[in-house]
């Protein structure tokens, strides 16, 4: 594991090749250009191309118009011709009783393109009528809706014929209509004499049907699919389109032009009656076929550029290859084959250009560095501290002969190995935080850590490191200066263990007692814990110092302290106040596992000690306990509680006392 992991590395492992470089210079220029030909390609040249695709599918829908247009005529002029007949206008009046079987017969519709022809009186009603309309179910039916029966469907379009009548003043007129779903076309012309002198007659209707076989006719005159719906007004944005001639009764408009995908477009072509009520839609989708083929010529071009930007890129980066990249090449192999073991070695290059003059700069600037690098070894090995030079991963690259005199190994032995292999595992993520503080602040740093010697043991060391960076600023290490602390660490130690140690029984004394107290009732406070402080007290002790003198006295004390520790698991939160007091600190704990530890001290201290030859007997403890936070809430306050609780004790002696203000809780023990 490395002690920057986070930290990016510097030099040669994170640089990017010269190739890569001289790519990326070249390469974006190329995508750059393709990318600025396709926007122009998309924007000035298949925008065009799509505009003329929606001319052309703009033009047919207009030549769709003008189709329908001269259906229309064609239908005008015939039934203008069979109106504006003397004979007509006889049979109107009474006269020519063969008239429809001569002139009107089937044959005879069927070559004018008639489905049916109809002869209306002045108020509206059929003077005549020959009809012969293809079946209903060979009737193009808009949406599926068709007529119930031949009947509903003759009733309809003279009712709508009639009303298209009366919306007008025109003697001959026509229109494109839906009636029961089927559309028609319909032509009508006043009845007169050749001269148009004598009053109107009539009015006379003809018209066809737009069924399947009409409707395939007029998908072959233009270039496109053709459908035909019912009139919609859910699409927006409709244009009215100029109808050539005044004699069409119908409102024609376009809508606006829809892309269906990449390939298809289209557009509608709605007619309304006079009374603009919508008929029927003329649904023309086509290919937008210059679009397409404008893809596919950006396309080959792009391909083509491509080609030839690539064979360019190809021809730059081979004269770079062999003029430049191969000697740059050979340099670096020179330069990374120069080592401390390889001291007098050159680069090669004799060219008489700016790389030659480069190779021969570095020889000098080599020669140069050689001999600095002989003074500092010799300036380092000369001084008494250890000094060494850590990679940014944390490995050992440089060590003097003071450092591995303290730490007793060899530089072959300590060189490329990771500095973490020196501390203790629990040093060793301080020791990364310390260099992660260095790196970020860029300060010199102290540590201070036991580090493993060469034969195995332990010896506490104090280093200051600071960071290396090379010619650029960026950061390539740390070295540092080691210097041998063990005999300072340990006479603090030995001063530290006087200040907090009991000098008879080992135990904590009443400074550890008064601190460990106040940091554990700290950590009860913040963490709303509990904690049981527990008083001992030696009943009868003074007899033993009047009797047997404070020799053996102590000696008691000190087997008191050897029971206390192997009565309770943490034996360090046991603490000698003076004389023949004793305490435990119990955190997290309660009332009923601070009386039950209470209980196997008492059974554990009352039994008779061996002093020497001398059997005591008569000595018991007396055990008071007080409570966090129930019984107080400082470690004044705490402690005052417990040690009242145990004078109650003491009172019948050989007994635990939990403390409770006014009325004392106790549980005698007997010994």
């Amino acid at each position: 594991m490395t002690i920057l992991g986070s930290f990016p590395l510097s030099g040669s492992a994170i640089g990017m090749t010269l190739r890569k470089r001289l790519f990326w210079l070249f390469a974006p220029l190329l995508v750059l250009a393709l990318g600025f030909a396709y926007a122009l390609s998309q924007s000035l040249i298949l925008s065009r191309f799509d505009r003329q695709d929606a001319n052309l599918l703009e033009a047919e829908a207009e030549r769709l118009q003008n189709l329908l247009e001269q259906n229309l005529r064609r239908n005008l002029d015939l039934v203008q011709s069979y109106a504006q007949w003397d004979t007509s206008y006889e049979f109107m009046h009474g006269q020519h009783p063969d008239y429809l079987s001569r002139n009107a017969d089937p044959d005879a519709l069927a070559e004018m393109n008639f489905d049916f022809m109809v002869f209306l009186d002045l108020q509206g009603q059929v003077y005549a009528e020959q009809w012969q309309p293809p079946s209903l179910a060979d009737m193009f039916a808009l949406d599926g809706r068709r007529p119930a029966n031949q009947s509903v469907l003759r009733r309809d379009i003279l009712a709508q014929a009639k009303t298209l009548i009366e919306a007008t003043e025109e003697d001959l007129y026509g229109a494109l209509i839906e009636v029961q779903g089927v559309p028609l076309i319909l032509a009508m012309g006043s009845i007169k004499d050749n001269q148009s002198t004598l009053p109107k007659a009539g009015t006379l209707l003809a018209g066809h049907f737009l069924d399947g076989e009409r409707i395939e006719t007029l998908q072959g005159q233009i270039s496109g699919t053709l459908r035909l719906l019912s009139a919609d007004d859910s699409v927006p944005g409709w244009v009215r389109l100029a109808s050539p001639g005044a004699f069409n009764l119908n409102r024609v408009e376009l809508s606006p032009r829809q892309l269906l995908d990449e390939d298809r477009q289209q557009v509608l072509l709605r007619f309304s009656n006079s009374l603009n009520q919508p008929q029927m839609i003329f649904e023309l989708t086509r290919d937008r076929r210059l679009y397409h083929e404008g893809r596919k010529a950006i396309v080959i071009f792009l391909a083509q550029a491509t080609g030839v930007g690539l064979f360019a890129l190809l021809l730059i980066y081979l004269g770079l290859e062999f003029a430049i990249l191969r000697r740059v090449s050979r340099m670096h192999l020179d330069i990374a084959a120069i080592g401390p073991d390889s001291s007098q070695q050159r680069l090669k290059d004799r060219g008489s250009d700016e790389l030659g003059r480069l190779a021969q700069e570095v020889n000098r600037m080599l020669e140069r560095l050689e001999q600095s690098e002989a003074r500092d070894r010799e300036i380092l090995d000369a001084i008494e501290d250890g000094y060494f030079e850590l990679s940014p991963e944390g490995n050992l690259l440089a060590v003097n002969r003071a450092l591995c005199s303290l730490l007793g190994y060899s530089a072959e032995a300590m060189l490329g190995q990771s500095y973490e292999r020196l501390l203790s595992p629990g040093d060793v993520e301080r020791a990364r935080q310390d260099f992660a503080q260095a790196l970020a602040n860029g300060e010199q740093i102290h540590f201070t850590a036991p580090l493993r010697r060469g034969d195995g043991s332990l010896g506490h060391y104090e280093t200051r490191f600071s960071l290396i960076r090379d010619g650029q600023g960026h950061f390539a290490g740390f070295r540092g200066i080691l210097r041998d602390v063990s005999e300072q660490v340990a006479y603090q130690n030995q001063l530290l263990d006087m200040a907090y140690r009991d000098s008879l029984t080992g135990l904590g004394n009443r400074k550890a007692f008064t601190e460990q107290l106040r940091s554990t009732l700290d950590k009860a406070q913040r963490e709303h814990g509990a904690l049981a402080l527990i008083y001992l007290d030696l009943d009868r002790f003074k007899e033993v110092n009047d009797r047997y003198g404070h020799d053996v006295g102590d000696a008691l004390l000190q087997s008191i302290a050897e029971r206390l520790r192997g009565a309770v698991r943490q034996p360090d939160r046991v603490y000698r106040l003076g004389g023949d007091e004793f305490t435990l600190v119990l955190p997290g704990s309660g009332s009923a596992a601070a009386e039950k530890l209470a209980a196997r001290l008492l059974s554990e201290l009352q039994g008779a000690a061996q002093i020497g030859e001398l059997h005591i007997d008569f000595v018991t403890p007396s055990i008071g306990i007080a409570l966090y936070p129930d019984h107080a809430q400082n470690p004044q306050a705490l402690i005052k509680a417990a040690d009242s609780a145990m004078y109650e004790a003491k009172r019948e002696r050989n007994r635990v006392c939990l403390y409770h203000p006014g009325l004392l809780s106790s549980s005698t023990q007997s010994g």
